[in-house]
Order: structure tokens, then sequence, then C-alpha cells
């Protein structure tokens, strides 16, 4: 179905950093969700989720300037079309929180098709879960417009799920679509509720 996923690549990330699941989710979008994902295609073929365990072992979330008040996720950024998954996670990682991290496990690849208006869209994150090596805990990227970090135990990823879920009006399908990694690690790791 996705033509953006290396059959190889995904096999070495599994002989590296241990077994992948694979999850296939289909969901309806609205035009705004549907032109940005038409955009990161241009230059993009997928993303990274970057489940990043501080010192603590909290989960490190962040905010942007124009999510809806209270609003965190976990850090993804683009996995630009030449560039290895495992380059992305290190680049990503530094862009959004000047970090260096170590990579546990690749817990899996979650593959979307995105349904608008008669219009299907592939898409893909790689997910993993990575320990904090290094760095200072600030954005290094001001064009992403991160304001805020804040974190949470793991057992706590499914709140941060259902709170992406019951996102309002024009950020509901962007919240179900940010919700499926969290739910997803929670599960794998069987943490939470």
């Amino acid at each position: 179905m996705n033509n953006f996923i290396d059959e190889k690549e995904m096999a070495e990330l599994a002989r590296q950093y241990g077994p992948l699941k694979r999850r296939h989710y289909i969901l309806e979008i609205g035009e705004r969700l549907c032109t940005h994902l038409r955009e990161a295609h241009h230059d993009h073929r997928g993303e990274v989720a970057l489940f990043i365990l501080r010192p603590d072992g909290k989960v490190l979330l962040h905010t942007k300037s124009f999510y809806p008040a209270g609003t965190y996720r976990v850090p993804t950024g683009g996995i630009r079309r030449e560039e290895d998954v495992v380059t992305a996670v290190h680049r990503e990682a530094r862009e959004e929180t000047g970090l260096q991290v170590a990579i546990e496990r690749c817990l899996g690849i979650l593959e979307y098709e995105f349904r608008c208006r008669g219009e299907t869209l592939p898409h893909i994150s790689y997910v993993f879960l990575l320990r904090e090596k290094g760095g200072q805990l600030r954005p290094q990227d001001e064009g992403e417009g991160i304001v805020s970090f804040q974190e949470v135990p793991l057992p706590e990823l499914e709140t941060v799920a259902r709170n992406l879920r019951a996102l309002e009006a024009g950020w509901r399908d962007w919240g179900q679509y940010r919700a499926i990694a969290h739910s997803f690690v929670a599960e794998v790791l069987g943490v939470g509720s």
C-alpha cells in the first residue's frame, strides 16, 4: 500500500532495534490536514515519532505556538526523501529539542491512509523509543514554533492520547491522527490504562 516504505530498510531497523509492530489506519480528514500532508509529501517520505526518555524516565512532550491551549504531544519530524530513517531520528531530535539521543528501540511503523474528498494520501510514521544522552533542552529550529516542553510518565501516554482525541472541531482530525502514536506506544510497552 505505502510506496514510502523501503522494506530492506525496515528489515535492517528490526535487526538493529528489535522486532517492529506494523499497523495500518484509515482516517477521514479535513481540507486543512489534507493540504498540510500534500505539502509534506513533496520533500518527505514519512516521519519519525520521537518518544524521548529523559534521565528521570519520563517522556518529553512539546507544544507549539499555534496549537490549541494546553495541547502537548511527542515531537515528530519529516524524513527527507534521500535520508535514512536513523539519520532523521538524530537530526529531528536535535532540531526540535536540542538533545542528543540514543535509540533504545524502533517500536513500529504506523501506515496511514488519509482520505479527503475522494483523494487518498498515504503517510508513514516510524515510532522510536529514545534515551536522552546529552545536550540542552531548547529547540534549534525556530521555524517549528515550539514554545514549551512538558514531561509525563510512560503510563500517562494514554491520557495524552485522550486529550488529543478530545480536541474540538478544527483540530479534531489532527488530534485523532496524533493520538494514535501515543496509544500505540502505551500498548506496545504495556503501560497505562
